[in-house]
């Protein structure tokens, strides 16, 4: 039975990475991007300790708003830049979920902001989309 859910793992994580060759577009990524991070910054208003949560989502905010995309307010870094970056930050929150000193909420929240996060990296069209050829006459 273990293989099995291994297997059907496996054919998810290869599902996710086929979708991102047409998957969704930038704008939506960016978007969810910003709920993301503002909701980790107003949840961590909630904890004793809110720094490590806080942190993450203004990493997160601030990842989003200097990438070249259609809802960043300074297009400073690449997309594939940013990919990196939310690599980094995917890691990040799922390291410091285990590893860091806070409370259950603040670990829980990492955890799932790290699990969600890469689910929505992984289904996402980095692709600039080019200058659109004319059409033939």
């Amino acid at each position: 039975m273990p293989r099995a859910k291994a297997r059907g793992i496996f054919i998810s994580l290869l599902v996710c990475g086929a979708m991102a060759n047409n998957g969704r577009g930038f704008w939506l990524h960016q978007f969810v991007e910003y709920f993301i991070a503002g909701g980790l910054v107003m949840m961590s208003a909630q904890l004793k300790e809110p720094a490590i949560p806080a942190a993450m989502g203004l990493i997160m905010l601030v990842n989003t708003a200097i990438t070249d995309g259609l809802l960043s307010a300074f297009k400073w870094i690449s997309r594939g830049v940013h990919r990196v970056i939310d690599w980094l930050i995917i890691i990040a929150c799922l390291v410091l979920s285990f590893v860091a000193d806070i409370e259950t909420n603040g670990r829980l929240a990492l955890l799932g902001v790290g699990v969600v996060l890469g689910v929505i990296v992984l289904g996402t069209n980095f692709a600039k989309r080019g200058a659109q050829p004319e059409p033939r006459r």
